[in-house]
């Protein structure tokens, strides 16, 4: 598969079908001849049957737009996702509509396929920098790097998952390579990826606190945050809470197994976090609480998209029984 940097989605797609060319827009004057008076002298010109005007605002492409991308310069052309890091979607989604998986379905059905899909990569889609064109990012609040290690493990079973519940055949065999890329993709970031927040904890941990007047909630904040900044995780650490999430994820075929996983991911993400806490110190449950704030939201989103998925299930056999 080769990325196409025209595509912003199957319904635009669907949408530019439906649209003549440029080429075939006639100006509802053409073959008319009007009269110019130039230099005292009157002329009969015949207006052309082509707007020149509309073919030059339209002159750049998307996909010449794309192409000024900074993340499309430096893309790595082994790495189809490197082209689309902050879509990552639409990769996924135009192997779908290459594959002529989206034409069965009607447009109510093809948004609710593409919206599944911007969600479930919507939190990996986060981790990039914020540089180069985002045109469909739903999340705004910077992950950190626990949430990440969550979110690769979730978004990679939900892919998965989908390719299993909606494709079939050829279809699903491309697919399924495709997550794998996604896979490889994602792994090399989220093992090496700190939000802005950890790098800044991680730096006052290393400071002399200075002998400035604190209440006694920033005291015990302060506390809590610079043992959280000192905690190191090797790369097996990473790697091993990454594949426990994994075989969890795995496991998901409905609302409850979704719950379960849900609750016992959280308290192995809240115990990989806090590992250099012990239970016994006083800042252990602050910290515990710290943590489970800041993952809320991953883990909320996280039971959204496989719900997503569930809920286009039941909407393609409602249109098939109709």
């Amino acid at each position: 598969m080769k990325i196409d940097l025209g595509y912003i989605g199957a319904i635009a797609a669907r949408n530019s079908a439906k649209m003549p060319s440029i080429h075939e827009i006639k100006n509802p004057l053409a073959g008319k001849q009007v009269e110019v008076i130039l230099n005292g002298q009157a002329y009969k010109l015949t207006i052309s049957d082509e707007i020149k005007q509309v073919q030059d605002m339209m002159a750049m492409t998307v996909e010449e737009f794309f192409q000024k991308d900074i993340n499309v310069q430096n893309a790595d052309p082994s790495d189809i996702f490197s082209y689309r890091p902050q879509d990552q979607w639409l990769v996924f989604s135009q192997y779908l509509h290459e594959s002529k998986y989206f034409d069965s379905l009607n447009d109510e059905e093809l948004k609710k396929i593409e919206s599944i899909l911007q969600h479930i990569t919507d939190g990996m889609d986060s981790l990039a920098k914020y540089t180069g064109i985002n045109l469909f990012g739903i999340k705004k609040q910077q992950p950190n790097s626990y949430e990440a290690h969550l979110e690769l493990a979730s978004s990679t079973a939900a892919l998965q998952h989908f390719s299993d519940t909606f494709l079939s055949g050829d279809v699903k065999t491309g697919f399924d390579q495709l997550i794998q890329d996604y896979v490889r993709h994602n792994t090399k970031k989220a093992m090496n990826y700190k939000s802005v927040e950890e790098i800044f904890i991680a730096a006052r941990a290393k400071i002399r606190p200075l002998n400035a007047p604190l209440t006694y909630q920033q005291s015990r904040e302060l506390s809590m945050t610079n043992k959280l900044g000192k905690t190191v995780y090797t790369d097996e650490e990473i790697e091993s809470i990454i594949q426990n999430y994994q075989e969890m994820f795995k496991s998901i075929q409905n609302e409850e197994d979704l719950s379960a996983v849900l609750v016992k991911a959280k308290e192995q993400l809240l115990s990989f976090v806090t590992k250099g806490i012990s239970p016994k110190d006083i800042d252990y449950q602050l910290a515990r609480d710290f943590v489970a704030e800041r993952a809320d939201d991953t883990i909320k989103r996280i039971e959204n998209y496989w719900k997503m998925i569930w809920q286009g299930k039941q909407l393609l056999n409602n249109d098939v029984q109709r």
